[in-house]
């Protein structure tokens, strides 16, 4: 009596735990089982060992093992409902995420827009060792406290108007060295020679040009040039004089432009060591190659006239010849 009353019971608490679907779909499956069991029964020869109490117990084991394994089967909504709220925690999370970058980027565009960010702060110049600092940022049209961007897209205007206003400027570039602000890097002209005019040294580059500011005293380092009137000269004289080799060019203290009726291209190199070369600047490169072997053969300090071969002259026999030359030319 015990055992039927608690199964009833366990059965009665199973039902309450069930949705009134679960609860008649149960009954139906009962039902089907009963009938089933009864058809089974009828066609079996009746058993009057078995008490009618242990039937009815079994019976009831039976149905409760039945709902015990189709419990266990059984996914209920309620298990669902905790991964269908993850789920759609992400979706509204991920649309959320679109929503606000849409509306931060244009926001922040506009407070980068009205920010002074966005204008340009300063300019500094790198490079320069002849020019100065100031003239290079006053004479590159950039202008502080404008519009920044503007004026990095049109920053090659504003290089190739430097470089055509300084002589000494080969190139420039303009690059952001900050947040806001521009470096204005700047290669220039190597400096090679200098023109010696008027008792004044004009620095000549190694692009052939004179630059117009003078200073008073000539750079040993440096080979003199003087009497030139051409840029092509100086430059033909300049890469003649850089091909010969390092002692012989340590050996050149100026070169004069020295041309005669029937030669325009002739040159008289004055050396260290007290004697005079002349020769044309077309080939000066290649007779300059004989000098030191013909300086070792000489007596006595005088003019190496390499103009149609090589031929020495002291200068003590050939003043008078010189001062007649000098007498023709004038």
């Amino acid at each position: 009596m015990f055992n039927r009353n608690s199964s009833k019971k366990r059965e009665e608490e199973n039902e309450e735990e069930l949705t009134p679907w679960q609860k008649e779909h149960n009954r139906y499956l009962e039902k089907q089982e009963d009938d089933t069991k009864e058809k089974a029964n009828a066609n079996k020869p009746t058993n009057s060992s078995k008490n009618p109490e242990t039937k009815q117990e079994e019976k009831s084991t039976a149905n409760n093992n039945y709902k015990e394994q189709k419990k266990d089967n059984y996914i209920s909504f309620t298990d669902r409902l905790p991964k269908l709220k993850n789920h759609r925690n992400k979706q509204l999370h991920k649309r959320l995420f679109i929503i606000i970058t849409l509306f931060t980027i244009p926001l922040l565009f506009t407070l980068y827009y009205i920010s002074p960010l966005n204008s340009l702060s300063n300019v500094e110049v790198e490079g320069n060792q002849n020019i100065d600092s100031q003239e290079i940022v006053a004479s590159s049209g950039l202008q502080v406290n404008q519009n920044l961007w503007s004026q990095y897209f049109d920053r090659e205007q504003f290089t190739k108007k430097l470089v055509k206003e300084f002589p000494r400027m080969k190139n420039a570039e303009i690059k952001f060295s900050g947040l806001n602000q521009f470096q204005i890097d700047v290669t220039e002209y190597r400096e090679v020679s200098l023109l010696a005019k008027d008792e004044k040294y004009y620095p000549i580059l190694e692009n052939g040009e004179v630059v117009k500011q003078p200073q008073e005293k000539a750079d040993k380092n440096k080979v003199i040039l003087e009497d030139f009137k051409s840029q092509n000269q100086i430059m033909s004289t300049i890469e003649n004089y850089y091909e010969l080799p390092k002692e012989i060019q340590s050996g050149v203290s100026q070169i004069n432009y020295t041309p005669s009726k029937n030669n325009e291209e002739l040159l008289t190199i004055f050396m260290n060591d007290g004697n005079r070369v002349i020769l044309n600047i077309s080939n000066m490169d290649q007779q300059m190659q004989y000098y030191p072997q013909v300086a070792k053969e000489m007596d006595d300090k005088g003019i190496v006239d390499m103009e149609v071969g090589i031929f020495v002259r002291p200068y003590e026999e050939n003043s008078t010849e010189d001062e007649q030359e000098e007498e023709e030319t004038e």
